[in-house]
This record gives structure tokens, sequence and C-alpha cells, in this order.
């Protein structure tokens, strides 16, 4: 009998009406939100860190706002929709069909971090270094999300833990690994947790899927693991015992160990097809490695550095 999950999960955390609902990846940036305002709040309550107390709610919805979101939907439009947006501007502005791009994110980030850094006259390392012990959660949370929504995202394996996503029997392209007993172009676009809701129903169309559907890492929660426990482990860890450690050393360990953990998962995805170049660019080997040579310039300035100016503190107190 085959034991590999069928993956059923509704994308709908809660849906209150055919216009009015809250996905999974809605809901993980949401959280993902509340609890980095929390930790910052906390941090600046004593008095540690680049924030003053009164400046972490606007810095994190700016962040929120013109960083994640912002980078995130420029980058995915840029990437997978140039052509539909040199065409008509008003694509940027569909955000219900969704869209968003993890490089475009990180770069918005960024971004707002040195401008906020350069306003507030403080060292932009500082900033960067707070945010990047906290960005493994968003990562933790956004694979998380993306999984639950049943994105059939991993090579095809036989290893015990694989998933099998009803989700693929609506894509244009769909390929059974045998010959199905019926029509498959009649789940032709149909959403994966409506043909997963059939198949608990019918016990025949359950066993059906089970035999056509092949079995895929769950990717995603190979990188919710690394690039979100792991790395966030690892960089709380650095943090917690290396008190006297130079400034941007987070910043530089976040940026190497990020790009290698992406690069571990790689093999471990299903090439997506029909993808513009540049869309195969973001989804390949090139942002992992730029971002390990980001890391390792990093690394390299801040060890680098003077014996006497290592032990610069990398907290510093605030008043306010």
């Amino acid at each position: 009998m085959d034991t590999h999950f069928l993956h059923g999960f509704s994308p709908f955390l809660f849906r209150f009406s055919e216009t009015l609902s809250l996905r999974w990846t809605g809901a993980a940036y949401l959280v993902g939100f509340l609890l980095v305002f929390a930790m910052l709040r906390r941090q600046a309550a004593r008095g540690e860190g680049p924030f003053q107390r009164q400046e972490v709610s606007g810095f994190v919805l700016n962040t929120g706002l013109l960083g994640v979101m912002l980078g995130g939907r420029l980058g995915f439009v840029f990437l997978h929709q140039w052509e539909d947006f040199s065409r008509d501007g008003s694509v940027f502005f569909q955000f219900r069909q969704g869209g968003a791009s993890a490089l475009g994110a990180v770069l918005g980030v960024l971004a707002f971090s040195v401008y906020f850094a350069r306003q507030q006259r403080r060292p932009w390392l500082q900033v960067t270094d707070s945010l990047a012990v906290l960005a493994p959660l968003g990562f933790l949370l956004g694979a998380l999300a993306v999984f639950m929504e049943g994105a059939p995202l991993g090579q095809v394996t036989s290893v015990p833990w694989a998933v099998r996503f009803p989700a693929e029997v609506g894509l244009p392209g769909f390929l059974p690994i045998v010959t199905p007993s019926f029509d498959v172009s009649t789940l032709a676009y149909a959403p994966g947790h409506e043909v997963a809701a059939l198949a608990r129903a019918d016990a025949t169309f359950l066993a059906e899927l089970h035999r056509i559907l092949p079995a895929r890492h769950p990717v995603l929660l190979y990188q919710a693991a690394l690039e979100g426990l792991l790395l966030g482990g690892v960089l709380l860890t650095v943090r917690a015992l290396w008190r006297s450690r130079p400034v941007g050393l987070l910043s530089g360990l976040f940026f190497a160990l990020h790009g290698a953990l992406a690069l571990a998962c790689l093999p471990f995805r299903e090439a997506q097809p029909n993808l513009s170049f540049a869309a195969q660019l973001e989804q390949g080997v090139l942002p992992p490695v730029l971002m390990m040579a980001v890391g390792a310039a990093f690394l390299l300035s801040v060890l680098g550095q003077r014996p006497d100016a290592v032990g610069v503190p990398a907290s510093v107190k605030l008043e306010g």
C-alpha cells in the first residue's frame, strides 16, 4: 500500500466568502511582522541595538511595506511579468493574483535599512545585524505557508517522507506516472485542496490519485528547516555567545550561510519550465552564489579589522 502523504491542506487559513479570505501566505506576513515588532521592541526596551523604543513601530511598518512587500512585488514583476508590465503598468497593482520575489524582498529590506540608518545617523551595519537575526523567522514562516498552499516544487523521489500534491493534476502539461483511468483534463486548473476533498469522499478516486501522482521531495519543508530553523539557530547562538563580536559579523554570516543553505536545497527542487531567463536565474545557482560572495566580503571586512577594532560592542545603549 502506498504510504506517501497526499497533500490536502486548503490554501486559506480562513475563508469568509469568495472575496474575503486569509491565505497562509498572508498570515505568514502578518505573524512575521508582529513577531519582529515584539522582538525589536523588547530589545529597544533593554537599551540594546540601533533602535529607540519609539522608532520600532514605524521602522517595522515601513520595512514591511517598502522593503518586503514593495521590494518583493517589484522583484516578481521585473523577473516574472516584465513583458506584461511593459504593456500594462497596472499589472504591478494586481496584488490579489499573488506573486512576490524573495530576492526582491531581501534587496528591498536592505535598501530601506541603509536609508533608515542614514536618516537617523546610525551605523547601518548595526541595523542589518539586528535584522539578520530575525530574517530566518520570515524564511521559516514563508516556506511553511507556501507548503501549506500546496506548491509541487520538489523533484520526484521515492523517499518515505515524499509528498503527493493534488494541485499537480490541474496544472497544464501534467504527465501522470501511469495511464489514468479517467480524463485528467476534466480537472484542468482545479485547486489542489478541492481535488483532495474529492479524493477523501471517494476511495476509488483517492487510490487513483496515489497511482498517477508522482511523490516529490517536500523541498519547502527542507527550506524551512535549513533557511529558517538552522540559520536562525546559528545566528542567535553567535549573538548570545560572542558578546564582543565586530559590527557586521551577523550580517556577513547571514548572507554567507543563507546562500550556502539555499544552494543545498537546489538539487531537491524541480526545474520550472517556460520561465523567463531572469526568472531562471532567480531560481538557479546564481543568487545563492552571489549571497555567499556578499557574505564572504562582509566577513573578510569585519574579521580583518585591527584587533582593537574587533572588540567594538555589537550593540549600543540608546537614550530614549
